[in-house]
């Protein structure tokens, strides 16, 4: 079964899916008998329970790939990976895509922070746009048509709403699918970049976004397509 296929063909039918986080096979097989569609394998879930570390840069593409190839082999349903920034440039983050996919990984997100954090835990840096768009465009032209890309940017909270909107419609052109602003902080927001957006658009919905306390009706009429 071509789980990269399957998922495509859920996200064109589907008008809004929600993405289970999970961070091993267990998380991962009680979200598929519960009913999910497909998963999200969260790299800040997976430091803290993998590792016993916060999210900040302990993870390598050793480690993804390991908890990968264990959790592909357990379920049934796609999976699609958190890649934090694709662990080097862009030739680093081309290797991780095939990695990714050869284990069976449906899809990745890769995000434009720079790792390690500065000052670990209060500190966040983007890293500038000609290095972050070739690395999309390496991913692109590393894995199949089918094959998801996810852009997720930082830089509402590093360089405010207008510069993230403006990255992630730069990031359809390099040939990402879909894109996560991070830091929303208001529904005015959230609002703001469905309009301006020209690229398909994942929502944060755990404990610490926005959405959380949003009805999903009204996250599915701004336009929103992914719910993580």
């Amino acid at each position: 079964m071509n789980n990269r296929k399957t998922l495509r063909k859920v996200l064109d039918r589907n008008d809004f899916l929600i993405l289970p986080g999970v961070y091993d096979c267990l998380s991962a097989k009680l979200a598929e008998e519960a009913g999910a569609k497909a998963v999200f394998l969260s790299g800040g879930a997976l430091s803290i329970a993998g590792l016993g570390k916060p999210d900040i840069g302990f993870l390598n593409l050793t480690e993804f790939a390991s908890s990968i190839q264990k959790i592909t082999s357990t379920i049934n349903i796609p999976l699609i990976s958190d890649a934090d920034n694709g662990f080097g440039n862009a030739i680093h983050v081309g290797n991780t895509a095939r990695v990714f996919e050869s284990l069976n990984v449906s899809g990745m997100q890769v995000d434009d922070q720079v790792l390690p954090q500065t000052f670990p835990t209060t500190s966040k840096e983007s890293l500038s746009w000609d290095l972050t768009g070739p690395k999309i465009d390496s991913i692109r032209k590393n894995v199949s048509d089918d094959f998801i890309i996810i852009f997720r940017t930082i830089t509402n909270i590093t360089d405010g709403l207008e510069e993230a909107i403006n990255r992630i419609n730069k990031a359809k052109d390099y040939g990402a699918d879909y894109a996560y602003v991070d830091g929303i902080k208001s529904k005015e927001e959230l609002e703001l970049v469905a309009k301006h957006s020209k690229i398909k658009l994942l929502v944060n919905m755990n404990e610490k976004g926005v959405a959380a306390n949003l009805p999903i009706g009204e996250i599915k009429e701004l336009g929103y397509k992914i719910g993580l």
